[in-house]
């Protein structure tokens, strides 16, 4: 292989998996009460030429996102598209830059349609910010990698077909750290995460609540097979939803939504 060519080889990662889910909840709202495979598949492109000075990375990403269910996908939705089953299909693209190591600021176009023809489509433009607090806890918490990680991620509708397009907030803390083999360390992970919107949320009674929900739960996740297959991340757990009674969510108040996953990268 030629230097420029393992140059290109080595700028791009390539990140697939799977999960499946015991129903599909998104921003608090149920869009299929049925158990659900996710598949998903993205290349991140890095841009080693645009850092310096205060931009540590850059990148480039584009992908694809899936929901798939073995029948109809419940709450009186349609299931008589070109594809049955195949709830939702998410193309995206979009840019990232870490700013001083510790800040992440992304930007991502989003176009959802369904095979099944279960919703119109419609666009979603996201902005989101991070921050890599790890630095802040070491000495001071005895867990390995501990951090927070705050994130805020702000999402503006566009093109909705059977309402006003809609901003929708979501600020979030996720506890995470590290047990085990350094060399094969299982993660935890505890998020904090709450949902507001100005018009995404409806009241059954009129109106639009501005807060829709918050959810935690606990995510565990480790790489089994770090000897033979270090590419391979396998992970469980559940989310926890306590929801705005009232929002028509199609959920009840409190909701527990159990998840198992793989995922690959190379």
């Amino acid at each position: 292989m030629l230097p420029d060519e393992k140059d290109a080889v080595e700028r791009v990662t390539v990140s697939a998996g799977v999960t499946a889910v015991s129903q599909y909840i998104s921003r608090g709202v149920s869009f299929s009460d049925r158990p659900s495979l996710q598949p998903f598949i993205s290349v991140r492109v890095a841009l080693p030429e645009l850092t310096g000075g205060t931009v540590t990375k850059a990148s480039v990403l584009a992908g694809t996102w899936n929901s798939i269910q073995g029948s109809k996908p419940g709450l009186g939705q349609p299931n008589d598209g070109a594809i049955p089953g195949w709830y939702e299909t998410d193309l995206y693209a979009g840019a990232s830059i870490e700013l001083d190591k510790r800040w992440t600021v992304s930007g991502t176009y989003y176009r959802y349609v369904s095979p099944s023809a279960s919703f119109p489509g419609y666009n979603d433009f996201e902005l989101i910010v991070r921050f890599d607090d790890r630095s802040l806890w070491e000495g001071i918490v005895p867990l390995r990698s501990f951090r927070l990680s705050p994130s805020l991620r702000m999402t503006q509708e566009a093109g909705q077909p059977n309402r006003a397009d809609a901003l929708y907030v979501q600020p979030s803390l996720t506890v995470r750290f590290d047990l085990g083999d350094p060399q094969a360390p299982v993660g935890i992970a505890i998020p904090l995460v709450m949902g507001f919107s100005d018009s995404f949320y409806r009241d059954a009674r009129g109106g639009n609540p501005t807060f829709g929900y918050v959810r935690t739960g606990l995510t565990v996740s480790g790489k089994p097979f770090a000897r033979t297959a270090n590419a391979v991340t396998v992970n469980g757990g559940f989310d926890l939803w306590q929801l705005n009674g009232r929002v028509s969510s199609g959920l009840k108040e409190t909701e527990i939504v159990g998840r198992i996953g793989a995922s690959w990268a190379w």
